[in-house]
């Protein structure tokens, strides 16, 4: 008898725990994955310090929407600064974000800690614009990618370039959207 009780009580638990979460919705993909992709090796926490404007974007969650300031920190990391914020019966309230990227690879860093404003994995510098201007970021998985600069207008040559390695890396440079400010 104390074998049968013993053997349903583990029946019983599973019987009154929850179900699981259902898991989130697979994230959207911007490029093909079979492409290839790499990272612009001479890019540095330097280079990428400073205010930037997103240009063109993918419509993806978990991403600046529209400019950030990135400034180096030691060891090559970055800390990333971003306004959020949301609206209420429209009163709208702004509060800066702050990430830590870490370097992982050479032209690539990686967010530290729980943070909502960019998606899990590496951040790939795939081009930068020698004189550090322009640069086209993304993520091998494809779920996101932008093109920013340090100017809000003009530089048309250096967005087209940005859109060509883009393209080069496998994204389907159709959906990239211009940013409105």
């Amino acid at each position: 008898m104390k074998r049968v009780v013993l053997a349903l009580i583990p029946a019983l638990l599973l019987g009154c725990t929850e179900e699981p979460p259902a898991p989130p919705p697979p994230a959207e993909v911007f490029r093909d994955t079979s492409a290839q992709i790499a990272s612009q090796t001479d890019v540095t926490a330097a280079r990428m310090a400073g205010d930037w404007a997103i240009r063109q974007r993918f419509a993806a969650p978990r991403t600046p929407r529209s400019g950030m300031s990135l400034q180096a920190l030691p060891n090559e990391a970055l800390q990333l600064s971003v306004l959020g914020g949301e609206c209420i019966d429209d009163v709208c309230f702004e509060e800066e974000i702050l990430i830590l990227l870490e370097k992982s690879g050479p032209g690539r860093w990686t967010a530290q800690g729980p943070q909502a404003a960019l998606p899990n994995g590496e951040l790939w510098v795939m081009w930068m614009e020698f004189d550090s201007r322009t640069a086209a970021i993304g993520t091998p998985s494809g779920e996101f990618g932008w093109i920013m600069d340090k100017n809000i207008t003009g530089g048309g040559d250096r967005i087209t370039a940005a859109r060509d390695i883009m393209d080069w890396f496998g994204y389907n440079v159709s959906r990239l959207e211009e940013v409105d400010r």
